[in-house]
């Protein structure tokens, strides 16, 4: 969700915890990291700024515990004298797991609250605000200048240099890979944001947007699939989910495309973490597969409200 959007709460939600998100749990992805590092004044900021729009008097800095120097450098801004005294602010060390950075798993993380199945985090009365957002917010509000320029960890067994660069949106990742070194090898898979949750890139040729938090390059030696992948019902991709659902009978019903089998199962819920797919050993697509159910979900709804509204407007027609 954008910034502004989380912001904008309804008014029959009511806030009373700020979570600012700095677990950033997907592997290589170090960006959030180097923002805590160096821009503490601008989180602080952006904290007072979020406390003043929503009378929040609870905030919640979220770190894992593998990120020691940002501990000790939120701990200060935490820490700092001008906090109003009244209010709660600390810093959360959580033990490193993944997803630990998802909304619905921080926040039972960090307040123990349980976000309800299709519901938001506002729904228990809390808010997650990335790190990044949290700073940003407050150069927006000092300087009026929109978001320009992203953070972006490039990284990857292909990559020459790996590193932390800020980048101008909509900079080609091919002419942030030359900034990088270029490559060591051709990378055989190419991925926007991170290895669990990142999207494959046909080329190098699109550009950085608003959220993208990484660019990865892999050598081929990296790239493990399956011809012809089968099931063997081991049953591990069920242990992995952090949503408690059932990723082995979400794909059967994605590939014998029973929708509302799928929407019955809570594939609406799937946070498209990835650990399912990672821990499957016969290397099902099964993310791949839930993103194209939930479209699926999505695009039965609209045409069952359309269907609706058609009916409606014929009976009113015909009464009239």
């Amino acid at each position: 969700f954008p910034a502004h959007v989380k912001l904008n709460v309804p008014p029959d939600k009511k806030i009373d915890t700020l979570i600012v998100n700095v677990a950033e749990c997907e592997p290589y992805i170090t960006s959030d990291h180097r923002e805590a590092l160096e821009n503490g004044k601008n989180v602080l900021a952006g904290i007072y700024k979020i406390k003043e729009i929503l009378d929040v008097h609870r905030v919640i800095i979220a770190i894992e515990d593998n990120k020691p120097d940002a501990i000790e450098a939120l701990t200060r801004i935490a820490d700092d004298p001008k906090m109003d005294p009244n209010d709660e602010v600390r810093v959360l060390k959580l033990h490193a797991s993944y997803p630990q950075g998802a909304e619905k798993v921080l926040v039972q993380a960090a307040t123990g609250r349980k976000v309800p199945a299709g519901g938001l985090p506002a729904d228990v009365g809390c808010l997650v605000m990335n790190i990044g957002s949290v700073s940003f917010l407050a150069s927006y509000m000092r300087t009026g200048m929109p978001l320009t320029m992203k953070r972006v960890t490039v990284d990857g067994s292909a990559v020459q240099n790996p590193q932390n660069v800020i980048v101008p949106i909509g900079t080609k990742i091919r002419e942030v890979m030359e900034f990088c070194g270029g490559y060591k090898e051709e990378p055989q898979k190419l991925i926007m944001g991170g290895p669990m949750m990142g999207m494959a890139q046909a080329s190098a040729d699109f550009p950085v947007a608003k959220g993208t938090g990484a660019v990865l390059a892999f050598a081929a030696n990296e790239n493990k699939v399956s011809e012809d992948p089968t099931c063997i019902r081991c049953g591990r991709c069920v242990e992995a989910c952090p949503m408690h659902l059932e990723p082995l009978y979400l794909y059967l019903y994605v590939q014998k495309n029973r929708i509302e089998d799928l929407e019955a199962a809570h594939v609406m819920d799937c946070i498209e973490c990835g650990a399912c797919t990672y821990t499957c050993p016969a290397r099902l697509p099964l993310t791949h597969a839930f993103r194209l159910g939930k479209q699926e979900v999505n695009n039965a709804r609209m045409a069952a409200k359309a269907k609706a509204e058609a009916e409606k407007a014929a009976a009113e027609k015909k009464e009239a």
